[in-house]
């Protein structure tokens, strides 16, 4: 990349939400004002919400998104729009918080882009 290459608004997820006037470039996500207050965020998220291993993808669920994937290896959703998008995530219709009976049902696995599946989890996720 130029040193001289514009840079792009930041998106303001730090304490200026949406006011940022800083610039980015390259890969930065956020500038060096909003990034600390985002890591924290993320990092407050990720310790409650535990491990992988303490959420139920063990073994055990490897194998059955292994073989939901092969069976349905593009996005369910977007099949219905008439689109053809390969799968980026086996998402639980019912949550395993919730059911944790249906973690390695098959019926309750669906095939999903990230894009769906953002759409599905992101407010809970990120607040939006």
């Amino acid at each position: 990349m130029s040193p001289y290459a514009a840079g792009r608004p930041c998106p303001g997820v730090g304490p200026r939400r949406g006011s940022c006037p800083n610039l980015i470039r390259g890969s930065e996500r956020n500038c060096e004002i909003c990034d600390p207050y985002v890591k924290a965020k993320n990092k407050r998220y990720d310790k409650a919400r535990g491990n992988s291993g303490e959420r139920g993808y063990d073994a055990a669920w490897a194998k059955i998104r292994n073989v939901k994937a092969s069976q349905d290896p593009l996005c369910e959703f977007c099949l219905r729009d008439g689109l053809v998008v390969p799968l980026d995530v086996v998402h639980h219709d019912k949550p395993i918080e919730t059911h944790p009976e249906l973690r390695l049902v098959m019926d309750n696995l669906i095939s999903l882009c990230n894009e769906h599946h953002e759409i599905i989890h992101g407010p809970e996720r990120w607040g939006k």
